[in-house]
């Protein structure tokens, strides 16, 4: 585990470039796959190549991969992306995660999760991005919440409780968060936006169960953060929206991808954590 205890989201200068209509022209990059869902550890976490809503594309050609580079020396990964253009849709979320999540138990990252929200202490969440795009995405954490401390290896989606999402980038032509707008929360200089769903569900429409949607919305967006992961759920609680009982299944980050053509480098990413005694 390592440990980063800034509470405030840093602002950093954008490295990210918006350059609709402009024919993309992929970096240079060593292909790891292309495949659905293709799954590969890192030292940061598990690299999930996730199209969950890959049928909106209908007859339009796509593509999806998992990436690598080398740096100064240093191995960095990634994904790149191509969507169609003309729909108000989310067509994938290409990631990293620590933890195991409910709708894809492996393979597992920290075999510490699920983490009690009630018996965590810290919890902050460090990541910094590169990225190039032609087209819309947003930068997400997305915390799965899970209302038992379900381990197991295989999908289980009776377990599933909240949604919790991060956005600290969104391009301009990105659409806002699920929900309705329900106030904004000021945390060391950092206003976030907060949009609530009671009964959010896959927009895919490939499964039928329910569970509670909160977004935190960063009002100035950066593509290297620290984000005050536990003093955003304190607040989600005290507001009555989660319970305190309920379980961090897992921690992503990735891209919502929009439309249009993009690349990603996860420059660093951290899930830092204590558990007080029970």
């Amino acid at each position: 585990m390592r440990f980063f205890l800034a509470f405030s989201i840093a602002l950093a200068s954008f490295s990210v470039s918006v350059n609709k209509g402009i024919e993309w022209i992929k970096p240079e990059t060593i292909t790891i796959s292309c495949k659905d869902y293709y799954s590969v550890p890192t030292k940061f976490g598990v690299l999930s190549n996730n199209v969950w809503n890959k049928h909106a594309a209908k007859d339009d050609p796509w593509s999806q991969c998992l990436e690598k580079r080398h740096v100064d020396g240093e191995l960095q990964f990634g994904w790149s992306w191509s969507w169609p253009y003309g729909r108000e849709v989310i067509y994938a979320q290409p990631q990293i995660k620590v933890g195991s999540s409910p709708w894809a138990p492996e393979p597992k990252f920290d075999d510490s999760f699920p983490l009690k929200i009630s018996s965590l202490t810290e919890l902050d969440i460090f990541h910094h991005t590169e990225s190039m795009s032609n087209g819309n995405h947003n930068t997400t954490t997305t915390m799965w919440l899970i209302s038992e401390a379900y381990r197991g290896g295989e999908q289980n989606r009776s377990v599933i409780a909240a949604e919790i999402m991060i956005w600290t980038y969104f391009t301009e032509g990105h659409f806002s968060p699920a929900g309705r707008k329900r106030g904004e929360l000021s945390i060391n200089g950092t206003v976030w936006e907060i949009w609530y769903d009671k009964n959010w569900k896959d927009m895919s429409g490939i499964n039928d169960n329910n569970w509670v949607y909160i977004s935190f919305k960063a009002k100035q967006p950066s593509v290297k953060v620290s984000i005050p992961g536990l003093k955003l759920l304190k607040f989600a609680i005290q507001d009555g929206l989660i319970s305190k009982d309920w379980y961090i299944a897992d921690v992503e980050l990735g891209n919502e991808v929009m439309s249009g053509s993009g690349v990603t480098w996860v420059k660093d990413f951290a899930v830092n954590y204590n558990i007080g005694k029970k």
